[in-house]
């Protein structure tokens, strides 16, 4: 039998699922309600800072979207299913108008899972997936049925005969004059003879406009079916039109204001054929809409927008949606996204997008609302964008990342990347197949640093999925697991994923178990990942949403029947509220108003304090919760419908509230681990280890308690106050936060006991390492 002893050089590395001779020594068993530091080791998580009451629970499972306008300007918002509530962060309600009908579309009775948002500027947009697009039934005027024949005498010829056959029939007719004198010349006048074959047709019942060489030709009660023009000049001095024209330039520079008309173009060009209107206002052809067709997206069916006004209230309303303005349904189709369902909502390189089915769909650039060509005469770089993405099988894209100058693409099974050389135009832009990994639908993947984090759910768990860009090859990505030592941790049904690229962090909320938050921590050192941490959060009160904003973590907590909003600040050594004698590790921690001196009951020598009234909402049943006096005195009460008894005078005072949380942390299995001489540890386990003690080394740190459990014997606790005796820091009224190394007694067989150290205490503590010492007995003998 030989003595040996080893000592764990951190504590940051989280919890391992692995078996416990695989694991790395430094991971843990269990780590609940702690944070792995990087540089101040193993602390208990932040606490939540109450902010406010917001409202009455529901009844549903609300989306919370927050939003950060600027540095001043920050908001987050609560759709419930049947309206959205609008507050600042510090709790004030905004007001909210709804313009006509728009609460129609944001109804649903699951609006987690059918509303997504992303907001520009003052403007959010708010998508409902399970509405489908669909046109209105109002078409573009259709002016040819009732436009009339235009004529234009484009130039004059002597001794030509000019004549109009409408409908078969001859209507008018002229013949210019030889020119054999000098005064013919003002008759072949393009005007003078428009104004003769006016007078001829006029003789023939036809109402006639005349314009500058021009005619327009309508009579009551005829339709006009076919248009012939001769001009004995091989039927190029004059030109007729009805509906459409071969060539641009055989139009007259004026017409009748609104005549439309379509430019076939030259037999065997590629170019599409387009319409053009009189514009008399601008003088001039403009392009134009082809006549009886559907222009106009059904606004109820399209995203919707919730506008940030000047003075501070926020409208809902139906988009404005441009509608289609020039081509027909050739050269400027309907988008891919109408009549189907739009999936996800983002926005790429100046480009608002859309995914619906297998497409990728980006506005205009600029012009976050224009979906339509610009002109049919040819795609322009800043036109509207409709790809597909490339795939043997059906790819239904669920969500749309901008990852650097990328845009990463997600189905439910596969990743696709839509990239372009410069700039973003429709010429440019592709999409390429990637990856193929099972990413879920409903947790939008999230960035951090140069990563993407998407959720792949199993069959009962979930799986954490980094992807990322190969090193030295830019246009070549990938995904790994990063929960692959973790299989069994995240409950399926992940709804959120928070990512803050400032802590090094991702956050993943689960319906699969509400009260949590599973944490992914990593540091990344000169393309090296030196930290890889899994652990959770417990709350005990359902998690509905967050958003990181700077350092921040804003949380929307349901607690009882009410929801409030909290907030975590993740810098460590600070108070959260100025009135604090030290930071106090309580959640939903808040500061009372200062009390009447005459609460204080000398009768039975208590102050009685109504927590509810504090919090303006019923508490949690079962709760218990800590009360922080200035001269640092802790009391743990437990409220009876919300009261609670304190035996201190605290009139005249402020004291601090909170809930009370437990952070815990069980080191792994504890085996004998060597260098395997590849980078990694390997364990030995030939003989019998047995433990005689454990210690922890603790830095700033105020009361724990270790317990360590013996299989089929007793429990033993030993508890660490932080007062050392004679010590300068045990001084009545302070908190005693001390560094040093706590033993721990087990005397016990390895893989018989288990130890917990934990802490419910209102004071920080910071372990920075761990070490062990036992005798071991070989069982055999190495030869």
């Amino acid at each position: 039998m030989g003595l040996i002893s080893q000592t764990i050089k951190n504590l940051i590395a989280g919890v391992s699922q692995q078996a416990p001779r695989l694991r790395f020594p430094e991971q843990l068993e269990h780590q609940e309600n702690c944070w792995s530091s990087e540089a101040d080791g193993l602390q208990k998580r932040p606490p939540t800072v109450h902010i406010k009451n917001l409202m009455e629970y529901p009844g549903c499972c609300p989306l919370i979207h927050f939003v950060e306008r600027d540095l001043t300007e920050r908001y987050t918002m609560l759709f419930s299913g049947e309206d959205v509530t609008v507050w600042d962060l510090e709790g004030n309600e905004k007001v909210v108008n709804v313009e006509g009908e728009a609460l129609a579309y944001i109804t649903t009775d699951k609006p987690r899972e059918d509303l997504k948002i992303i907001t520009i500027a003052d403007y959010s947009f708010i998508l409902n997936t399970t509405k489908t697009v669909q046109m209105e039934s109002t078409v573009s005027p259709n002016v040819w049925a009732t436009q009339g024949a235009l004529v234009n005498v484009k130039s004059g010829q002597y001794g030509r005969t000019y004549s109009i056959n409408i409908n078969g029939s001859v209507i008018a007719s002229f013949t210019t004059p030889d020119g054999s004198t000098s005064a013919h010349t003002a008759q072949i006048d393009t005007n003078y003879i428009a104004g003769k074959l006016r007078d001829a047709a006029v003789a023939n019942g036809w109402t006639v406009t005349l314009g500058e060489a021009w005619l327009y030709l309508t009579k009551a009660g005829v339709t006009l079916n076919t248009i012939e023009t001769k001009d004995g000049f091989n039927n190029l001095a004059m030109f007729g039109f009805l509906k459409s024209s071969q060539k641009y330039n055989i139009l007259p520079a004026t017409a009748p204001n609104g005549y439309t008309i379509e430019i076939l173009g030259e037999p065997g060009t590629s170019s599409d054929n387009y319409y053009l209107v009189y514009d008399t206002v601008k003088g001039g052809w403009k392009e134009t809409v082809k006549p009886n067709i559907q222009t106009t997206y059904d606004a109820s069916t399209m995203p919707h927008v919730l506008i940030r006004e000047a003075d501070g209230t926020f409208t809902l309303k139906q988009a404005e949606w441009d509608k289609r303005e020039v081509g027909d349904e050739d050269s400027n189709p309907l988008p891919s996204f109408v009549g189907k369902r739009i999936r996800d909502i983002f926005f790429f390189r100046n480009r608002l997008g859309f995914l619906s089915g297998e497409n990728s769909i980006l506005s205009k650039s600029g012009e976050f609302f224009k979906f339509w060509m610009t002109t049919a005469f040819e795609v322009l770089d800043t036109d509207y964008i409709d790809d597909a993405a490339p795939s043997e099988s059906v790819a239904t894209l669920n969500h749309a990342v901008p990852f650097e100058k990328i845009l990463l693409l997600f189905s439910d099974s596969a990743q696709f990347v839509g990239r372009s050389e410069g700039v973003v135009t429709p010429k440019s832009f592709k999409i390429d197949n990637s990856t193929s990994y099972a990413c879920e639908a409903s947790a939008r993947p999230v960035g951090a640093g140069r990563n993407i984090y998407f959720a792949s759910a199993r069959q009962e768990f979930t799986s954490l999925m980094e992807y990322y860009t190969v090193q030295d090859v830019s246009d070549v990505t990938n995904a790994q697991d990063v929960s692959g030592h973790v299989p069994s941790f995240i409950p399926n049904g992940i709804y959120s994923l928070l990512a803050s690229a400032r802590e090094n962090v991702i956050l993943a909320l689960t319906e699969g178990d509400p009260t949590r938050i599973y944490l992914y921590k990593f540091l990344f050192q000169d393309e090296v990942r030196k930290q890889s941490s899994w652990s959770f959060w417990e709350f005990n009160a359902e998690v509905l949403g967050g958003g990181f904003i700077g350092s921040t973590l804003y949380l929307i907590m349901r607690r009882g029947t009410h929801i409030h909003l909290e907030k975590m600040l993740f810098t460590y050594n600070t108070k959260d509220l100025p009135e604090e004698p030290y930071r106090a590790f309580l959640d939903r921690k808040l500061v009372s108003p200062e009390f009447p001196e005459d609460i204080y009951d000398e009768i039975s020598g208590t102050s009685q304090v109504n927590l509810e009234t504090l919090y303006g909402s019923p508490l949690e049943e079962g709760s218990e919760y800590g009360l922080l006096l200035p001269d640092g005195v802790y009391r743990v009460v437990s409220p009876e419908d919300g009261l609670v008894e304190i035996p201190e005078d605290i009139g005249g005072l402020k004291i601090i509230v909170g809930k009370v949380f437990t952070a815990k942390w069980k080191p792994s299995t504890i085996m004998i681990k060597t260098d395997d001489g590849k980078g990694g540890t390997k364990a030995e386990t030939e003989g019998r280890l047995t433990i005689q003690k454990f210690w922890v080394h603790f830095s700033e740190s105020g009361y724990f308690k270790a317990t360590v459990k013996h299989k089929g014997k007793e429990t033993f606790e030993y508890e660490w106050t932080s007062r050392i005796l004679g010590a300068e820091s045990n001084t009545l009224g302070v908190v005693p936060l001390e560094t040093g190394t706590f033993d721990i007694p087990v005397q016990s067989l390895n893989t018989s006991c288990e130890i917990i150290i934990e802490s419910n205490a209102p004071t920080p503590f910071s372990f920075i390492g761990c070490g062990w010492r036992g005798s071991y007995n070989r069982r055999t003998q190495r030869t």
